[in-house]
């Protein structure tokens, strides 16, 4: 941003430098320059002692008519004559007689820039050009404002006649340069000065619009909406003033370009105070901004009366004008002391302003003749004004990052505790929008798993290394059930509760692995003298209801549904049969054939709180390869047997299970079944021989 802001600065300034005029001293109407080089001081501002011709034009001039003379550029009024001083109405005309050099090679022009009505040029009694149309009266004068170049005879002798006319402006006469140089360099000059305004407005009006448009992303930054108006003002006495660029594109009316002119410049001074304020509240006065709003509203009501009353308000209000600079000067002064954000940039911009605009006021009002440079210190002024808004922007964005950074950490560190997938099914993108009776209705399936007889074992182990054996045992089966798709709801102790939301494949796959994993944790455990563990998980498909329950000051997220207590009642059939992993026969039914795991259907039981006993499966898959595959070998004999145990014909139960066990005595399944039959077939024995 510093060397954009530098190279641009570069730019414009490079804009504003030209060579300055020579100021040659006219002496009772004559000035001899014929030994002057237009080639080293191309440009000659005429002052001095011009012969002067009140209610004179030119062509009606007698050299004996008048030993009156003006040092110009300087305004008529309050001119001596012998029945008073002169107002600000009326007409005139000033001449000099020139000598040039017979021997010049340039062709010479003479520029007049913008006095404040209307004049016309005459050289050698020719007239040449002119704004507007001086006249004797007021019926035969139409004011205008612009710059004239005009090309002067080939001839070393040049007579010069300015006639300037005035019946509007509070002041009459020249208060401008009129400069005598070679042609080319006078074109040059004039499209450079209307090239740097153009500039200054272009860059005015983005930098405005940059603000504006900052501002209605932005409501609270009441400073951008300051700092536009400010600009917009600037704009408006830019284009209105100096070369008056507006007029290059629109046809305005003098009346009209002169109360945007005093308009710009009665708002641009309040509108500026406004902008330091919003910035620094602390530090400047409300009272003195509600004062200068006041006076530029009484001002610009004057706008309506006719020209000549609110022109005079330029000899008073630069006293306001600058009295507002100074106190924003004093006031950024204060802020700069308590060391307020950006002060620094914005004490030096209005040191740059301030002397602007007290140049123009001094030009403006003939006390020096210098150029106007306020606006270029403006735009240099709003260009740290970018600066300073880039900053703020880079440490508002830094913050926001660092509070995003915050924010995801945090939300993280929440998905910890409350998944972020359980949010996702209960609508909500961020656990700040949860409330308490938020609840959803979905088909998951649930599986419980629970290391067998952690009670016993736990009471061998510290309360620290029952931590770090559990937090060892959970980093090792949490990652699996994320991986098929699911997420732990809830641990209960030991016991590890998991939804899996999308498909039911998704769940036996991760109970597969987790026992896997499981395998593989008891070799390292084994490795470091411990004893294995024994995980069962049960699971079951259903509907359920996901929730937040609690009351306000404490609320947790939640699963209600009779699927889960069945799922959990499941996973305690584990301990029943010595299995590793039980499933429903709901989600028997709807699990995929192309798994390719392999089951056995294990017997309809009771389950607790429930009126009708559930059919459970067993998956093979949950065992060690080798169990695993003996047991996959056997299962249609195993299928036999249990359908005999079911017919109740315990005899040939007896004798299938009994043969499943020779070739897998660590069938605990079959185990548990033989036990049944046996005792099925003694009490029905002894049922008969009663």
């Amino acid at each position: 941003m510093k060397k954009i802001f530098f190279v641009l600065l570069f730019l414009h300034l490079s804009c504003l430098s030209e060579e300055r005029n020579v100021k040659a001293e006219i002496v009772k109407g004559f000035l001899d320059l014929s030994n002057h080089s237009f080639t080293d001081q191309p440009f000659v501002a005429l002052t001095g002692e011009w012969k002067f011709f009140w209610n004179t034009a030119p062509l009606q001039i007698q050299e004996t008519d008048t030993d009156l003379f003006l040092n110009l550029p300087k305004h008529w009024n309050g001119y001596q004559m012998s029945y008073g001083s002169l107002g600000g109405f009326g007409h005139a005309s000033f001449r000099i007689k020139l000598k040039l050099a017979d021997n010049l090679s340039d062709t010479m022009a003479l520029t007049v820039h913008e006095q404040d009505t209307s004049y016309a040029i005459y050289v050698n009694g020719k007239y040449l050009g002119g704004s507007g149309k001086p006249g004797s009266n007021a019926n035969e004068y139409t004011p205008e404002v612009k710059s004239s170049i005009v090309v002067l005879p080939q001839t070393s002798n040049l007579t010069i006649d300015l006639y300037v006319a005035n019946y509007i402006h509070r002041k009459g006469g020249i208060w401008n340069d009129i400069i005598i140089s070679p042609y080319t360099k006078a074109e040059n000059r004039l499209t450079k000065r209307k090239i740097n305004e153009t500039m200054l407005s272009s860059v005015l009006t983005f930098v405005g619009l940059f603000f504006l448009v900052m501002y209605f992303y932005n409501r609270d930054g009441k400073h951008t909406m300051g700092i536009f108006l400010f600009s917009l003002a600037v704009l408006f006495r830019t284009i209105s003033t100096g070369e008056r660029i507006l007029v290059e594109f629109i046809d305005v009316p003098y009346w009209i370009l002169l109360r945007l002119e005093y308009v710009s410049w009665f708002w641009s001074a309040p509108l500026l105070y406004h902008y330091f304020y919003t910035v620094f509240p602390e530090d400047f006065s409300k009272r003195m901004g509600i004062f200068f709003y006041i006076l530029s509203s009484i001002l610009t009501l004057g706008l309506l009366l006719p020209p000549v009353y609110f022109t005079e308000t330029a000899s008073i209000y630069p006293i306001a004008f600058v009295a507002n600079g100074l106190l924003i000067f004093v006031y950024l002064s204060r802020a700069y002391k308590r060391n307020r954000m950006e002060s620094t940039l914005l004490l030096f911009g209005m040191l740059l302003v301030l002397v602007g605009a007290t140049n123009d006021v001094l030009h403006a009002e003939s006390y020096i003749h210098t150029m106007y440079i306020a606006p270029a210190t403006v735009v240099i002024f709003v260009f740290l004004q970018v600066i300073t808004f880039g900053r703020i922007v880079r440490q508002n964005i830094t913050k926001t990052l660092e509070f995003a950074q915050e924010q995801k950490q945090l939300s993280g560190s929440f998905s910890r505790f409350v998944p972020t997938e359980f949010l996702y099914h209960l609508g909500k993108t961020d656990i700040r929008h949860v409330d308490l009776g938020d609840q959803v209705q979905k088909r998951m399936s649930i599986l419980f798993a629970d290391i067998r007889s952690f009670t016993e074992f736990s009471e061998t182990l510290t309360p620290k290394e029952n931590f770090d054996f559990l937090n060892s045992y959970l980093q090792r089966v949490g990652p699996i059930i994320r991986h098929n798709n699911g997420f732990i709801d809830k641990f209960i102790g030991d016991a590890v509760m998991a939804l899996f939301p999308y498909d039911i494949n998704d769940s036996i796959k991760a109970a597969v692995e987790m026992q896997e994993a499981i395998r593989i944790y008891n070799s390292h455990r084994a490795n470091c003298g411990y004893i294995p563990i024994e995980v069962g998980i049960g699971i079951h498909t259903g509907n359920l209801t996901l929730g937040i329950l609690g009351e306000h000051k404490r609320m947790e997220g939640t699963v209600i549904s009779d699927a889960v207590n069945l799922a959990s009642r499941i996973e305690g059939i584990t301990k029943l049969f010595s299995s590793r992993i039980v499933i429903s026969a709901d989600t028997f039914i709807e699990a995929s054939d192309g798994l390719g795991y392999h089951y056995r259907l294990l017997d309809r039981v009771a389950i607790k709180g429930k009126t009708e006993s559930v059919f459970v499966v067993e998956v093979l898959d949950g065992y060690e390869p080798e169990k695993a595959s003996r047991l996959k070998s056997t299962k249609d004999e195993y299928t036999l047997a249990l359908d005999a145990f079911r017919r109740d014909d315990f005899e040939e139960a007896i004798e299938g299970f009994a043969k499943l066990l020779d070739k897998n005595p660590d069938d605990s399944v079959s185990r548990l079944f033989l036990d049944r039959s046996q005792e099925a077939n003694e009490k029905s024995k002894m049922e008969l021989g009663s």
